[in-house]
């Protein structure tokens, strides 16, 4: 049990870590995918074969990223249900072992699509794109820090 928990966390972490760099290169949830890429295309310059690029490669995925979405929430569901029921061991451990593999072609999903991202980016606009990612996670970094009573994160 402890090495399922230690594993489910892991890959949950791993997740967030890569979630913000995608996010950002190709704008956000559903309810921000249009503002967030014109503004990452505003402030990297993208030209318009770029941006076209870009399109095509979210498109051509977006199938199979929503296919994956689903599978993933029914996994869940299955393994909240199995959990409320009482459900042994080696069941939980069979969902996680599933959950955690559809979890893995998630990240290297959003790991193909930043590589196709940046392929497509000239050296300026990828330092540029480097320049923002840190922005956004400084800027993130303050925010949580606010979050706890007002202090920094390297406050005690």
């Amino acid at each position: 049990m402890k090495n399922w928990k230690l594993a489910m966390g892991s890959l949950a972490l791993a997740g967030m870590l890569a979630a913000p760099a995608t996010t950002l290169a190709f704008g956000g949830g559903d309810g921000y995918r249009g503002h967030g890429f014109e503004h990452m295309a505003r402030e990297l310059q993208l030209t318009e074969g770029q941006k076209a690029q870009l399109k095509s490669n979210r498109e051509s995925t977006r199938e199979a990223r929503k296919a994956l979405r689903k599978q993933l929430k029914e996994l869940r569901q299955q393994m909240r249900a199995a959990i409320e029921r009482g459900a042994d061991q080696s069941t939980l451990d069979q969902l996680g072992a599933e959950l955690g593999g559809l979890k893995v072609q998630q990240m290297q999903s959003h790991y193909q699509m930043r590589q196709q991202f940046e392929a497509i980016l000239t050296d300026e606009q990828k330092a540029k794109f480097s320049e923002l990612k840190a922005k956004r996670k400084e800027s993130r970094r303050k925010q949580r820090g606010q979050g706890r009573g007002g202090r920094g994160a390297g406050e005690s």
